[in-house]
């Protein structure tokens, strides 16, 4: 071997006194926040190069065997430990805590406990650390000992388990996307100085066969690894969770942090959030997602129920939340349209019960007066003519509580189709076609087009102002004003008459109310007319004190 002075001895001490505080003082810190998922082995992979590193320091620094041969067996241990944590921290890392059961872990163990058994009973068997012995190079006494079957059964295992590692963290790589890449890559980076600092101590590589240059490896790596867990955060959320957040899955998945901030979304969710979201606090992103947000919200048009399941470590310790976002559009769409069929079949049921009122109660007894008045004309003890008249006005009542009826039978049912109609033209239309004797209509506001069913609305013009006429008198002026507001379309007919009282205002449009012995029928009729279209019908007060029946929310027609 070449002269050993030629190295700088004093600066591959500090090194390796360097590389000791470093890891022991980096795993003091990772183990009181051991809480992090990982920290626990970040923290004793950490202890185990520092100690190494030490221990190594000791044995190049010391002349005597004994204390050389003292610190090699303290530190056996702690070289055997370190697959083993490499291990458990690719689990951890990774998000397979399922593989991490007490028996795997005693049978990953099992090869270096058996290592360290025979490293101390070398000098029995020679299976281990053959010839040992002290070895004057230059300035420095070193140990020198060559390798056993038992040694190099445990390099074996040691990149074995060096080498599985790596591949686990690829997989990770591979499969947790762009965003989360940076963190895996810096974490296969640093394997590359323990994995090659013990392949130079292995084959003896340039001057010094006698020197060990993985464990300043391991405290570097050991750095890299705090960074990526301590600093990078990685494990707060993303990682563990990732299983769970499939990229492929058609609904949007959105996994948070236990900060608050959003760590990750799938391509679907990608589509709902802003660019930015990523590393946004949740709840300005999307405050709809809050603890207590009735379901489903609505977003954008579309539906969502909100599955929300808790990240957890393997100590129970709260890291965040997975949102699963499932679109329940067409079945929202078709509880609704069930809800309307149920409600257009309950008033079709009270429909059927006022004609049962009607037809048992209101046409009784016009047809009991009209039968009397006929019976009486028959006998000749009265005045036929009054009888006959009485009879007439009877059947006349009749006709028009049937037609009132007829008319109730459609009034109420579903809207499904609507066309485009002008309120000004159709208003013109109606009253043309009524018997208006001296009575006028003016119609104010701008001819904006609606969206409503042609014939209802006509009909809910034509017994607006047929209430007016009737209950007015023929020379009764009417007046219809169109606005247009931001809710919609607002309808109004006044008219010059006594109005209808305060009291009575909210029961005028009930069917079977008349307020001078109508039918108590046409006003019900423009009150299912305007529920069917999703209108508001109120009773006012016009400007002249008469009455103002106000329809709202017109949908009107785009142009």
């Amino acid at each position: 071997m070449t002269d050993l002075g030629a190295l700088p001895v004093q600066a591959y001490l500090a090194a390796c006194l360097l590389a000791g505080v470093i890891g022991l003082g980096l795993g003091y810190v990772a183990w009181t926040d051991r809480e992090e998922p990982g920290g626990t082995e970040v923290a004793l992979y950490l202890l185990c190069g520092g100690g190494i590193s030490l221990l190594y320091a000791v044995r190049v620094a010391i002349a005597s065997e004994l204390a050389m041969v003292v610190a090699l067996n303290l530190s056996t241990p702690l070289v055997a430990a370190v697959p083993g944590i490499w291990m458990a921290f690719v689990l951890a890392f990774s998000g397979h805590d399922r593989w991490r059961t007490e028996n795997r872990t005693v049978a990953l163990a099992a090869p270096a406990f058996v290592w360290v058994l025979a490293a101390w009973s070398s000098g029995t068997h020679g299976l281990s650390r053959r010839s040992l012995a002290a070895v004057v190079e230059g300035p420095f006494t070193l140990l020198s000992f060559g390798l056993g079957i038992a040694d190099a059964a445990f390099v074996l295992y040691a990149y074995g388990l060096c080498i599985a590692g790596a591949l686990v963290v690829v997989d990770l790589y591979r499969r947790t996307g762009n965003r989360y890449r940076l963190q895996t890559f810096v974490i296969l980076l640093g394997t590359l100085f323990p994995f090659l600092g013990g392949i130079v101590t292995v084959i003896d590589v340039g001057s010094y066969a006698h020197l060990a240059w993985f464990p300043t490896g391991l405290v570097v790596h050991g750095a890299f690894l705090y960074g990526t867990v301590f600093w990078l955060g990685t494990l707060d959320a993303a990682v563990v969770a990732r299983d769970t957040a499939v990229e492929v899955m058609q609904d949007p998945v959105i996994v948070a942090g236990s900060d608050g901030e959003i760590r990750d979304l799938n391509p679907a969710a990608e589509e709902l959030l802003p660019p930015d979201a990523v590393e946004s606090s949740l709840s300005e992103v999307f405050p709809l997602l809050e603890v207590g947000v009735e379901h489903p919200i609505s977003i954008g048009g579309r539906q969502f129920d909100i599955q929300e399941d808790p990240i957890t470590d393997p100590r129970g310790t709260d890291r965040g939340h997975v949102f699963l976002l499932r679109d329940v559009t067409e079945r929202e769409h078709r509880q609704t349209e069930l809800e309307r069929r149920e409600a257009e079949l309950e008033r079709q049921n009270e429909r059927l019960e006022d004609f049962a009122g009607v037809v048992s109660h209101d046409l009784r007894n016009p047809l009991a007066a009209a039968t009397a008045a006929v019976e009486l004309a028959r006998s000749g003890t009265g005045d036929n003519d009054d009888a006959l008249d009485r009879a007439a006005n009877a059947h006349e009542r009749m006709d028009d509580l049937i037609e009132g009826l007829l008319s109730l039978a459609t009034a109420g049912k579903s809207v499904d189709e609507v066309d485009r109609v002008s309120l000004d033209g159709t208003a013109r239309r109606v009253w043309s076609r009524l018997e208006t004797a001296d009575a006028t209509l003016s119609v104010d506001g701008p001819d904006v087009p609606a969206l409503a069913d042609g014939d209802r609305l006509e009909q809910l013009l034509s017994n607006l102002f047929r209430n007016a006429i009737e209950h007015v008198g023929d020379d009764v002026a009417v007046r219809v004003e169109i606005e247009h507001r931001e809710d919609g379309i607002t309808l109004t007919v006044d008219d010059d008459g006594p109005g209808v009282p305060p009291d009575q205002r909210s029961e005028v449009t009930e069917r079977g109310v008349s307020l001078d012995g109508g039918t108590g029928l046409g006003l019900a009729i423009v009150g299912d007319i305007a529920e069917a279209h999703g209108w508001a019908l109120s009773v006012e007060e016009s400007a002249s004190g008469g009455a103002r029946f106000v329809i709202s929310g017109i949908e009107p027609a785009d142009d």
